[in-house]
């Protein structure tokens, strides 16, 4: 994940300027301040957070943890959805059949592969990565709440991280201009519609998908992500 195994890969505007650590406590504090594009990488982190302030941790040199700088021309109010705009883009760049579970995650046959943490200050958003790619069966835990997997298990094999960051920034580029050309189109890869599911709070229905305002509709009715603080998926 070093520079200069990374940069003669990069295919587009994304991952200029590129700050890599060995160890740091969270790659989003590192990338604050960034021009956008910009990315801050790291082998481990410390103090990673997911949503919700749930910690994040993946063993060193497995995962690929990195931070995105964004700046962009969106009103605030309408930013909401960028982070399923960039989960779609991870889900199309790391696995044929992976697909989006709102808000944040991204999920292959139900099992969690990667989460996406957009934090907004000072009108720059920064945009939290982390993707099981080298991790084996006895490197993840095995008390989440959504069981996890890595693209090792699904290959097979090890992948390459410095190609699959490239990759993931290349799409995550184009979707994100698309995002800020037209708006939100709605995901590509959605997990849960046509699903029913359960929310934490006690509402439960089938999921109609989500809206323009990036907001899970559940039985007809609009559930923002700072309303849910979990999505049960019925096994029925």
């Amino acid at each position: 994940m070093r520079a200069d195994a990374v940069l003669p890969l990069l295919r587009g505007a994304f991952g200029r300027p590129y700050v890599w650590r060995e160890t740091c406590p969270s790659t989003q504090e590192l990338a604050r301040g960034m021009p956008e594009g910009g990315v801050a990488a790291c082998e481990e982190q410390t103090a990673g957070r997911g949503r919700r302030g749930r910690t994040w941790t993946s063993p060193r040199g497995a995962g690929l943890l990195f931070s995105l700088s964004l700046r962009p021309r969106t009103p605030p109010d309408r930013l909401p959805p960028l982070t399923l705009v960039v989960a779609d883009a991870v889900a199309e760049a790391a696995w044929p059949r992976a697909a989006v579970r709102w808000p944040n995650d991204v999920v292959v046959g139900g099992s969690k592969l990667a989460g996406i943490l957009a934090e907004v200050r000072d009108g720059a958003v920064v945009v939290g990565i982390g993707l099981n790619a080298n991790h084996t069966a006895d490197d993840l835990p095995a008390d989440a709440r959504v069981a996890p997997t890595s693209l090792r298990l699904l290959h097979g094999e090890p992948v390459d991280r410095a190609a699959l960051l490239a990759d993931v920034l290349e799409a995550v580029e184009a979707r994100y201009r698309a995002f800020e050309r037209d708006g939100f189109s709605g995901l590509a890869r959605d997990d849960l519609r046509g699903r029913r599911v359960r929310l934490a709070g006690g509402a439960e229905g089938r999921s109609d998908g989500v809206d323009a305002q990036g907001r899970l509709v559940v039985a007809g009715v609009p559930h923002t992500a700072a309303e849910v603080a979990a999505v049960d998926v019925s096994r029925s």
